[in-house]
Order: C-alpha cells, then sequence, then structure tokens
C-alpha cells in the first residue's frame, strides 16, 4: 500500500475491527464475476425479445438514433405534435411497424411487415422521448453511426446490457467491501427480478435507472460505513459520479429518488465517520461532481421541450379520487415489480410472482423484526416511499393525463428497499459460518430464484413463439416466430447459467465473510 493509503485496519460504523486491505483484495475480480453473471441473462433476454416488443422501445431508438446524430432539442413533428420530430435511418424509424402485436397476447411478430426501401436512408419521424434527458440516448445511439438494420437495433440493446451489468457489478463490488455484507448481497439479487434481466435487454432507460439507483446507495454506503484507503476511495467517487449521471438522466422522478438515497445514507452514517470521511479529497470530488450532474439535470427537466400530450383512461379524475385510488390499488402493481412482459400484455406466471412475493416479504419483515435500529428506520422509509410515492404522482398527474402508472417504474427503490432490508440483517447478525439448515435454506431459495427466472424466461417465449394461448408442443414443432439461435438454445443457455448461478452465489455466501 502506498504511502497515501491509510493504515490497513480501521474501525468500521459497526464497531468491529476491520482489516481493509483483506477486504478489499480481489475486489475487482468479484466486480468481473459479477458482470459476467448478470450480462448473460440480460444478453439473452436481448435476443429472445422481438425487437419493438418492450413498452416505447420504438420511441427511444429513435430518440437515440436522433441525439448520437445531433438532434438534442427537436421540434413536435408536423404529422403528430405530441410526439417529437426525429431525422433517422429508415430502418430505426421502420421500429414503429413492428409493432402489430403490442397488446395482443395471442398475436405473434409473424404478423410484421418487411422492411422495404434502402435502410440508410434518412426519414423523419417521430418519437415520445423527445422531452427526456439526452444523457441515455447519446449513449445507447452510438452503435447506429457504425451499423445498420437489426444488426444496430440488437446493438443498441446488448450496449443497455453491458452497461447495466457493469454498473450493478459495481454495486455488489461496494456492498462486498462492507464488513458484513452477506443479506445485503441477496437483498440485491432478489431485487434483479426478471423484469429488471427484461428491460437490461431492451433499448429503455427503466433498467438503467434500477441498476444506478443501486449503485449509489450501496457505494455511499460504503463509503461512510466501510473503512477505505484513498484508492478505494477515488473509486468509490468515481463509481458514484458515473451513477448519479446515468440515474437523474434516466427520467425526471429520479431527481426524487437521490433525494431519498441521500437521506437514507445520511441516516445510516455515523457523525464521527462523516466528517472524518467530508475531510478527504476524494470526498470533495465526490460530493462536487454529483452536485454539478444533479443541477445539470435539474436544468432539463425544469425546462424541457414541450409536447401536447393526448390524455389516456382517467382523465380529468379529482387529485384527492386519484390518490385514494392509487393507495387502494398499491398491491396490484407489485406484479409489475416481477414481470409485465412486452407491451404489458404478459405478465409473469404464477409460479415466479409466488417465489418473489415470498422472498420479498422475508426480507422486509426480517429487516422490520430483526433489523437494527437506524436500518430499520432505513428500511420503514424505502418501504413508505414504495407506498405513497405513485399515488401522490397519480394524484398530480390524473386531472391532465389520466392514470399512467406502472409497477416498473418503482424497482429503482425496490433494489434500495431489499438492499437495505439485508443492511439491517447484516447489522444485527454476525457473518458467521452457516448452519446446516440456513444452508439448505439458502440453496432451496437460490433454487426458486433461478428457476423463476426460467420460467418467466420461456414463458415470454411462448408468448412470442405461438401466442399466450399456444402450447408447449407447437412451440417445439411449429413456431411461428423464433429468436435469433431459436428459442429452445437460449433456455438450454440460461438453465446452464442457473446451475452455475446457484454454484457461485452457494460458496460466497457459506463463507465467512467476503474475504476469505
Amino acid at each position: 500500500m502506498s504511502r497515501t493509503d491509510e493504515s490497513p485496519r480501521k474501525t468500521s460504523a459497526l464497531g468491529a475491527t476491520v482489516d481493509v486491505t483483506a477486504v478489499a483484495v480481489g475486489r475487482w475480480r468479484r466486480f468481473a464475476v459479477a458482470f459476467a453473471f448478470l450480462l448473460v441473462p440480460m444478453l439473452l433476454w436481448a435476443l429472445a425479445s422481438p425487437l419493438g416488443s418492450v413498452p416505447d422501445e420504438p420511441s427511444h431508438a429513435i430518440r437515440a438514433a436522433a441525439v448520437v446524430r445531433g438532434q438534442i432539442v427537436t421540434p413536435p413533428w408536423a404529422k403528430d405534435p405530441s410526439l417529437a420530430r426525429a431525422i433517422v435511418p429508415l430502418y430505426v424509424a421502420h421500429m414503429h411497424e413492428l409493432t402489430c402485436y403490442a397488446g395482443r397476447s395471442q398475436i405473434t411478430p409473424a404478423c410484421e411487415f418487411p422492411l422495404v426501401g434502402n435502410p440508410d436512408s434518412l426519414v423523419t419521424t417521430g418519437n415520445s422521448a423527445g422531452n427526456n434527458s439526452p444523457v441515455f440516448y447519446a449513449i445507447m445511439g452510438f452503435p447506429t453511426l457504425f451499423l445498420s438494420g437489426d444488426v444496430a437495433l440488437y446493438g443498441m440493446r446488448f450496449l443497455n446490457a453491458i452497461l447495466c451489468a457493469a454498473v450493478l457489478a459495481a454495486m455488489f463490488m461496494q456492498l462486498s467491501l462492507l464488513a458484513r455484507s452477506r443479506w445485503a448481497i441477496a437483498g440485491g439479487l432478489v431485487a434483479i427480478t426478471p423484469m429488471v434481466f427484461f428491460l437490461a435487454g431492451s433499448i429503455n432507460p427503466n433498467a438503467i435507472e434500477v441498476a444506478a439507483a443501486g449503485a449509489v446507495f450501496a457505494t455511499l454506503v460504503a463509503a461512510v460505513r466501510a473503512p477505505s484507503s484513498a484508492r478505494i476511495l477515488s473509486e468509490r467517487a468515481a463509481i458514484t459520479v458515473i451513477s448519479v449521471t446515468l440515474l437523474v438522466n434516466s427520467r425526471s422522478i429520479s431527481l426524487l429518488w437521490i433525494l431519498l438515497i441521500i437521506a437514507a445514507v445520511l441516516v445510516l452514517a455515523r457523525a464521527s465517520s462523516l466528517l472524518a470521511l467530508l475531510r478527504r479529497p476524494a470526498a470533495l470530488v465526490l460530493l462536487v461532481g454529483s452536485a454539478v450532474v444533479i443541477l445539470i439535470a435539474l436544468l432539463w427537466y425544469a425546462n424541457p421541450p414541450s409536447y401536447p400530450r393526448g390524455a389516456v383512461g382517467g382523465a380529468g379524475t379529482g387529485s384527492l379520487t386519484a390518490f385514494i385510488s392509487m393507495a387502494v390499488r398499491s398491491f396490484e402493481f407489485f406484479g409489475g415489480y416481477i414481470g409485465y412482459f412486452g407491451w404489458v400484455d404478459t405478465p409473469s406466471p404464477v409460479f415466479t410472482e409466488i417465489v418473489w412475493s415470498t422472498l420479498i416479504v422475508a426480507l422486509i419483515v426480517g429487516a422490520l423484526v430483526w433489523g437494527s435500529g437506524r436500518s430499520r428506520w432505513v428500511v420503514a422509509g424505502f418501504g413508505g416511499a414504495m407506498l405513497l410515492v405513485p399515488p401522490i404522482v397519480q394524484a398530480i398527474l390524473a386531472p391532465s393525463l389520466g392514470y399512467i402508472w406502472q409497477g416498473r417504474y418503482m424497482l429503482a427503490m425496490l433494489i434500495c428497499l431489499l438492499v437495505a432490508c439485508g443492511m439491517a440483517l447484516d447489522d444485527s447478525f454476525a457473518e458467521s459460518p452457516m448452519t446446516d439448515r440456513m444452508k439448505v435454506a439458502t440453496t432451496v431459495s437460490l433454487t426458486l430464484f433461478v428457476l423463476g427466472q426460467v420460467v418467466s424466461f420461456v414463458w415470454t417465449l411462448r408468448r412470442y413463439t405461438v401466442g399466450s394461448h399456444g402450447s408447449v408442443v407447437a412451440m417445439i414443432t411449429h413456431p411461428a416466430w423464433q429468436p435469433p439461435g431459436g428459442w429452445i438454445a437460449l433456455s438450454v443457455v440460461l438453465a446452464f447459467w442457473g446451475i452455475a448461478l446457484v454454484v457461485l452465489v452457494r460458496r460466497r455466501l457459506f463463507k465467512s465473510r467476503i474475504g476469505d
């Protein structure tokens, strides 16, 4: 360790003596392993989902191709003033024509019409993402500059998968640097529902919003609670600024997520540790860099381009009525956390919903019952946000736009909530070797987690290959549509991924600490 690094032995926020060097060794190897295991299912979902099959994916793809060509702020499209004008290659604009099956679960993508004309010719079209921050789209549009056709569109999906996997891997790496991290890592894993993998394999900013929220929360908690050398703190500063940039530029509501995350971190931090941290140069870089990014995003959202939008169902509803209605229906949106695939026309199978409902409820109840004081308050705070934010947002928007809320909009808070649940349990229980009963329970939970992922994947492929009422026999013998590589091959790869994940996570969780 260089002279600029601090002593290798520190006292953590929990009062335990921690060997910083031992805990930190191999952190980038752990990052690489986590990245690889996260990336595989994301890429498989990117291949399994037909192009244009994710909510608003055509508009997000068009916006990305436009932004990367310098069209940051654009006027309304003449043919439809509710959409932003975009001049993009024909193959990108054609994505609007690939949604003949959207919302019609019995119809397969075989109904699509092939593109006619030069795919690289520039055409004028519209998109509904014109008032979104351009940062995400500037990254996603890059493949369209040197690729063409479906290859470019899949390239954008792969790029989103790579970015999401990297940010989530950074989250797990930072959690691994805590003095106790077994349950925090487990909470982060449970938060990666099939819906997260599905969105990460698409052209949609929702997934990077989830990944970045988890990374910001984990990294800031690690900064205030886990002793660090100068090098590790500099890494944390870089990860935080990058993650904050991605988070606040995903959706406007992410500014609220940042406030809630900061509040949670301040609750978890001890005053002495926080003051000591603020005296270090890297912490100043973290604070100033994040503040600048947030300010720029705030300026964009405060004065975005304006496009008159048509109202949806429920427009004109009074704010109080909308609030009460959403509050009563809170748990109806739970399925959206787990998986509503396609254009919200393919819900997760019941088995998957039961698995995730059980795991999520067990973590929350366990944290509230056995968690420590500070951590328990954070869990309660995030839980309260999960319940209150949707009714409040709908109360504001329902009179003019109607009911627009979907469960996936709260996934960023769900990952923070479940990681916080894990931290609460870690604070209360020593990270000693597991008993035989705990190992059996962990193995069963991991197996159910993997089965839930695989079942959701195959269930969704059934909807696309033969329609929601088609049989498994028809999937095998007469599929009306096939993803690249075939649905059987993709499903087999995901199954082998699941087996490898169970083996890897069991080995990690059964150790007494991350550095072992």
